[in-house]
Parts: structure tokens; sequence; C-alpha cells
């Protein structure tokens, strides 16, 4: 497991689901575009080196500090900097950046889907074993 904190004090925890192959990052608390960057790459190394090819990323404690212009200029990023991962985005219903940041990845060409469970985001890389 992985823990750190963010640049305007938000905090995450990355780790690998027991008995799975699959990666969590929950991140809580303010989110900037730097953090996000940071995560894009602290994520594709930790599956690297745990061997995972899958993450759920729950964002349902976030806080974006990133405006539009921002959550698409990362999320254009995603394919590149994870590419080969199947990331599954779970976010609190009613939050516009999560899904903006999926639909943009996606329409990119990255395998992600947002979700507002863990459980339907686990459901959904289950299809890929």
């Amino acid at each position: 497991m992985t823990k750190g904190e963010g640049e305007k004090g938000g905090c995450f925890e990355l780790s690998v689901l027991p008995n799975s192959d699959v990666a969590l990052l929950v991140w809580a608390g303010p989110i900037t575009l730097a953090d996000r960057n940071a995560n894009a790459e602290r994520m594709a190394t930790f599956c690297d080196q745990h061997g995972v090819s899958k993450i759920i990323i729950d964002g349902r404690q976030q806080e974006s500090m990133t405006d539009i212009v921002d959550s698409f200029e990362f999320a254009k990023s995603v394919p590149n900097s994870m590419g080969g991962l199947r990331i599954a985005v779970v976010h609190s219903p009613g939050d516009e950046v999560l899904p903006f940041i999926e639909t943009v990845a996606y329409n990119r060409g990255s395998s992600t889907r947002a979700f507002v469970s863990v459980d339907e985001a686990r459901a959904w890389l289950g299809t890929f074993d």
C-alpha cells in the first residue's frame, strides 16, 4: 500500500484489492491538476510493479480544484499516461468533473468507464478476466 498527500491537503491510498488483480486508488479532499497528473504516473507505475492492469479510482470523497479546461487537458493525456490499464472511475452522484474526464479519456482511446459504486466498477472490470 502507498499513502500520500496532494498539493492542497488531499490524501490518497493506493493498494491492490485483496485476492484480486485490481488496484484501488482512493482520493479524499482537494485535488488539483498537478495531483491528477502525479496520480496518473503513480498509478501506472504501481500497476506495473504489482502486475495488475485494472484499477478503480474512487473519487467519491474528492473535491475537484480543476476547471473544465484543465480537466479536458488532463483527460486527453490519460490514454498515453495510463495506456494499457482498464480504468473504472467511481464518482459521487452529481459530480460532473469525473464523468467528464472519463468521457474525454474514453473518446481518446482509453479503456475507461464511470460508475457511482465500487461494486459496479468491480463487476465491469471482472468482464476482462
